[in-house]
């Protein structure tokens, strides 16, 4: 009885059927999913599949189609580059035969205006060579621009070379610039390489001649000699001598001082020569003799000079004579009374005027040189982008004194060092530039204190006519002027060309990456959703064998009420 409880057959339930649909709907389910997987390729095909992957998927297959759209602009690119490359090559040829022909006119049997014929033939192609330098409507060696290049901080253009995904999920265009004024031949302003260069910086505002040299000289005291001294036995004169800011020293002078430095016994002193002998001798008595000089006066006979040595160990440069006593009581011949000059030595310091405005325009440098006490000397250079960054413009004008200074204190050495910071100081007064040296980096006084400024030079090394201008049948132009003119020329179209042939680099490499970089998108992609097919067809085959035997349990299942059909007959 107990038994028959777990064995119960049911008119109304036929639970073996159930469980057999059960199993045909579940292998069913799988069998579709393995038909998918093998007809598609695809192991995720909807969110549903793997909601993680398929975003990474979908999204990583939208960027390769925008990898796509870079690479055919990437070609537009190159395409543009290739053709500015071109042209560059053609004129530098064309620029060489133009040279080749005015050295030829150098020769005076040579009739100037056939060559003249074939130099305006050479213009012309010149000309349709820069002008058909054009893709799609780009054209890089014949510029539209209405300033002069010179003037321009760049004529940029560019082209596509990338597509990025940032971290945080923002995208953006990665780009190429080419700066059209470093390629442009010709420009509708001026500026392009075979034009006339118009960024010569003249004197620099008057610093080119100036050759700014600051130099002190030794701190002294002097006195005007009033009359003859004579020391008797017992009588002295004696004061205190400061030297370079030290403190004082008290020396003496009596008879026997006098007779010593003079070779005399009479113990007198005659004049200005015969006091600064006698001076001499008494610091030396002292031992002050390696911190001072002194001299009588070369261009009058009434003026004794106490000067530093500045061999005292202070960074000062000064003489400082103080309580002057003779004893008994009486003249010292003017040694005593207040100094004719006191003159202690202070800092280097020059200046030069200000001679008017001048623009340093772009690729423009000036250069110079610094000399310092007890360093080596040092080349300073000023560029454009120091100007702008002293001044806060982006014209590289230079308007004033003022202008100059600052920028003056910006120059850079080559290691990275500004002249402010490397001891000397520019300033402006009026309309001068004023340069000192700087106490805290070099805090002697005197004839200790100097420094020079020379060799200041720019760079600018362009030609100063068209190329299209050139007419060597007028007398009054200089053929060797022409000659130069055209190295120059020449030198600045073949910078052109290195300037093309970086970026043509920058692009091929940008294309090899990018294609790479689809390729291996692609692989990721897969890797991802892509369905390992030798395994969907095998579990294909088993799932068509699960169907099949789950059609033939539920077909068995059915028939169980046949049986209890039989119970009632």
């Amino acid at each position: 009885m107990l038994l028959g409880l777990f064995n119960v057959t049911s008119i109304l339930t036929n639970t073996s059927a159930t469980a057999a649909l059960q199993t045909l709907r579940t292998v069913n389910n799988q069998l579709d999913t393995a038909q998918q997987q093998v007809s598609s390729g695809l192991r995720i095909q909807t969110a549903s599949d793997n909601v993680a992957y398929w975003s990474i998927s979908t999204t990583m297959r939208s960027d390769n189609k925008a990898n796509s759209a870079v690479n055919d602009a990437i070609g537009i690119g190159s395409a543009k580059i290739d053709v500015a490359v071109a042209a560059i090559d053609t004129t530098i040829d064309i620029v060489s035969d133009f040279r080749a022909k005015l050295v030829t006119a150098t020769e005076t049997s040579i009739d100037r205006s056939k060559v003249q014929s074939e130099l305006d033939a050479l213009k012309d192609q010149l000309v349709a060579t820069a002008t058909s330098a054009s893709f799609s409507g780009v054209n890089w060696l014949n510029t539209k621009s209405d300033d002069n290049l010179a003037v321009l901080s760049s004529l940029p253009d560019y082209v596509v070379s990338g597509f990025i995904r940032s971290p945080d999920g923002t995208v953006q265009v990665d780009k190429t610039e080419i700066d059209t004024a470093d390629v442009s031949v010709f420009n509708v302003g001026g500026g392009g390489s075979l034009q006339k260069d118009i960024r010569s910086l003249g004197g620099i505002g008057g610093f080119r001649n100036a050759d700014p040299a600051g130099q002190n000289r030794n701190g002294y005291q002097q006195w005007e000699m009033t009359g003859p001294v004579t020391l008797a036995a017992g009588e002295s004169i004696s004061f205190d001598i400061s030297i370079d800011g030290t403190a004082a020293t008290n020396v003496s002078i009596d008879k026997a001082t006098v007779d010593a430095a003079l070779g005399t016994t009479d113990g007198i002193i005659s004049d200005d020569d015969d006091y600064a002998t006698v001076i001499r001798k008494a610091l030396a008595d002292a031992g002050l003799s390696s911190r001072v000089s002194t001299y009588g006066s070369s261009y009058s006979s009434s003026l004794l000079s106490i000067v530093s040595t500045e061999q005292s160990g202070n960074s000062g440069s000064s003489i400082q004579v103080t309580n002057v006593i003779r004893s008994p009581a009486a003249t010292a011949g003017g040694f005593e009374d207040t100094p004719y000059q006191d003159a202690p030595g202070s800092y280097a310091q020059t200046s030069f005027a200000f001679t008017g405005p001048f623009q340093i325009y772009r690729d423009v440098d000036f250069t110079f040189d610094l000399n310092l006490p007890n360093t080596e000397e040092q080349e300073f250079v000023v560029t454009r982008d120091i100007v702008d960054a002293a001044l806060g413009t982006a014209d590289g004008m230079v308007n004033s004194s003022a202008d100059l200074a600052s920028i003056l204190n910006l120059a850079k050495n080559r290691d990275g060092g500004t002249l402010s910071t490397s001891g000397v100081i520019v300033s402006s007064s009026g309309g001068s530039v004023v340069f000192t040296i700087d106490s805290s980096l070099y805090p002697d006084k005197g004839n200790r204190s100097w420094f020079s400024i020379d060799n200041v030079e720019d760079n600018v090394r362009g030609p100063n006519f068209d190329i299209l201008d050139v007419d060597i049948t007028d007398p009054a132009n200089d053929l060797d002027n022409y000659i130069n003119g055209l190295d120059m020329m020449l030198e600045r179209v073949i910078k052109s060309g290195a300037t093309l042939g970086a970026a043509e680099n920058r692009i091929d490499i940008q294309a090899q990456f990018n294609a790479t970089l689809m390729d291996n998108i692609e692989q990721g992609v897969g890797r991802l959703v892509d369905a390992d097919m030798e395994e969907a067809s095998a579990i294909l085959s088993a799932k068509q064998t699960q169907q099949q035997l789950a059609v033939q349990s539920l077909q068995i299942a059915n028939s169980a009420p046949e049986t209890i059909m039989q119970l009632f007959n």
